[in-house]
């Protein structure tokens, strides 16, 4: 893998910058392994995201591109498991203030510029869809879905779902910290159940908030040092998560239902084992703009480069097309995601005194 001099910055602080982590550089040094782990197995769900978006075009047809579509889907699993873990363990450290405020530097500045770029290509015709300045406003707010608008970007809907998650678990955590953790899938399953019976259509935040809880199981097992109680609840709450989504997701269910299973059961062996390699651990870093970015910069690139005759020939069309978007997304990463969450720490205490001063008014 060739050397990039922006990655000086280890891993363990990298990705507990991401996560929201509030301990001190020490622990975080002591716990590097873990957290490399976890960069390793973003990485792994990046990887199946983009595999499943571009192979099926290109390399693999019929049913065996059908099955291998499906690996879109179990990335997203998995990246809704690992931020169920880390954004229920960040809490466990900070305040529902220090979290909202970490969690918006993270994912905005990165996403608004995403947003702007594809709002610019899109009004120089080069292809894209063009959409009217209120879904582009709805988007700029992540308020599209409550609005009945489009997604500028299909991937869209994915981070919509998370970060209704984030103000949804800060909220939960500030009122009711760790109780009734495994009684909050039930209920979710329980009002979409109601709500498909109601209306003939489920609600895909609540198919999905089930998912986010078997992360937090996962983190809950290894907190208690994987006892057998907690691995029951985590089988059971993994179970629950499963059946929601095959049943009302529509989408992939038997598959969808394997990848939650599947990701739990290999989220808890890496915890414990600790396994890491530095290209995953890479993708990992940068997965977060390889996510806004591979969808226009690869289907782009695809379409100007036209379907090749020969295997080896789309091959390279596809490994050419995942190297550029890494390198996009490394750039994104080096300019805006790193530089936007070190701004949030440099003045994190003045944000957090004026949303203080507000709050008592």
């Amino acid at each position: 893998m060739p050397r990039f001099s922006g990655l000086s910055v280890p891993i363990a602080h990298a990705v507990a910058a991401n996560a929201g982590f509030a301990g001190a550089p020490a622990a975080v040094a002591q716990r590097s392994e873990r957290i490399a782990t976890l960069d390793f197995l973003r990485g792994i769900a990046i990887s199946m995201v983009i595999c499943g978006h571009f192979l099926p075009q290109r390399l693999v047809f019929g049913e065996i591109g059908a099955s291998l579509a499906t690996l879109g889907r179990g990335g997203v699993i998995v990246f809704f498991l690992l931020s169920g873990y880390l954004i229920f363990k960040s809490l466990q450290s900070c305040n529902i203030g220090a979290f909202l405020c970490r969690r918006f530097f993270k994912i905005f500045p990165a996403y608004w510029l995403n947003l702007l770029v594809l709002f610019i290509v899109g009004r120089l015709g080069f292809g894209l869809a063009t959409h009217s300045n209120a879904t582009y406003l709805a988007n700029f707010t992540m308020l599209s879905d409550l609005f009945r608008l489009p997604n500028v970007s299909n991937v869209y809907w994915t981070l919509l779902i998370e970060v209704k998650f984030y103000v949804f678990i800060a909220l939960y955590f500030h009122f009711l910290k760790n109780r009734f953790v495994s009684a909050a899938p039930v209920l979710f399953t329980l009002a979409n159940t109601a709500m498909f019976v109601l209306r003939g259509q489920a609600s895909q935040l609540l198919t999905y908030f089930p998912v986010f809880f078997v992360g937090i199981q996962v983190f809950l097992a290894e907190k208690s040092g994987w006892t057998g109680l907690s691995l029951l609840r985590l089988a059971l709450t993994a179970l629950l998560a499963g059946l929601n989504v095959a049943l009302f997701d529509g989408i992939y269910p038997l598959w969808s239902m394997a990848y939650i299973l599947g990701g739990a059961v290999a989220m808890a062996g890496l915890l414990q084992s600790g396994f890491s390699t530095a290209l995953l651990a890479f993708f990992g870093k940068v997965s977060y703009s390889n996510y806004l970015y591979h969808t226009l910069v690869g289907y782009s690139l695809l379409d100007w480069i036209g379907r090749q005759q020969t295997v080896a020939g789309n091959l390279m069309a596809v490994v050419g097309v995942v190297a550029l978007s890494t390198w996009v997304a490394y750039l994104s990463y080096i300019l805006v995601e790193m530089p936007s969450v070190r701004f949030c720490k440099t003045h994190e205490p003045r944000f957090l005194g004026q949303l203080s001063r507000v709050w008592k008014r």
